[in-house]
């Protein structure tokens, strides 16, 4: 019977024979360069990794420290949000001082504007465009009453509108301003819904039909009334 000693010495002597190791010095080279690649790698992410931490303190420590100014503009510029608008609009008390000018404007009648003709001196409701000149106007007090004037730069007087009881049912023109004139001086009234009547004496001022003139001697009752639209200061006179 064969001895188990001698089994087990042949398999050693075969793995001695098949499996040949290093040399001791060879092994030690070969660990040393693994442990400086595993601390070189080891290095630069902790190095990568504090650069993105600091990163984040600063943001955070401005985000703290600076606070929401806003929009800033340069030095000796103010922002927009705090210029004033100088397109904004005036209420009627104020255009009711005599020191803006305003367009009469018909809502009834697609927003025409009270003009006067081109080529004479009536005042009519017109959507014409190119009227400015004709349709802006000052509304001036005189006491309880208005005088309507042409709105534009002095030299050469002051233009009111003026009621003429000419041919039935009258007509509304263009005169010169007269401190004296009752034919120039109007009553405003506001209604409820926010429009304004014109009175010349007891009867209404009004638009007619057809011609689009403007007329104080309508016998019927009210049945035009007219808006406002500011267009502005008075220009100095």
């Amino acid at each position: 019977m064969a001895d188990p000693r001698d089994d087990l010495t042949a398999i050693a002597d075969g793995a001695r024979r098949t499996t040949k190791l290093p040399p001791a010095q060879t092994l030690r080279d070969r660990s040393d360069r693994r442990r400086r690649r595993r601390t070189a790698v080891t290095g630069v992410g902790l190095a990568a990794l504090a650069l993105v931490i600091g990163a984040v303190v600063v943001q955070a420590r401005e985000q703290a420290v600076a606070p929401d100014r806003g929009v800033v503009a340069p030095a000796g510029q103010v922002p927009p949000s705090a210029v004033p608008s100088v397109t904004a609009s005036a209420g009627p008390r104020e255009i009711l001082t005599g020191r803006r000018q305003v367009a009469i404007v018909v809502p009834g009648m697609n927003r025409a504007m009270l003009a006067i003709d081109r080529d004479g001196d009536q005042v009519r409701a017109t959507t014409e465009r190119g009227v400015d000149d004709r349709a802006r106007w000052v509304l001036r007090p005189d006491g309880d009453r208005f005088r309507i004037v042409l709105a534009g730069p002095g030299g050469g007087g002051q233009t009111c509108m003026t009621v003429v009881h000419d041919a039935a049912p009258g007509s509304v023109r263009v005169r010169t301003c007269e401190p004296g004139a009752q034919t120039q001086l109007f009553t405003i009234e506001q209604e409820a819904d926010g429009s304004f009547s014109l009175f010349q004496g007891r009867r209404y001022v009004q638009v007619v039909d057809g011609t689009n003139a403007l007329v104080p001697d309508l016998p019927e009752a009210l049945t035009t009334t007219y808006e406002f639209e500011d267009r502005g200061p008075v220009v100095d006179e």
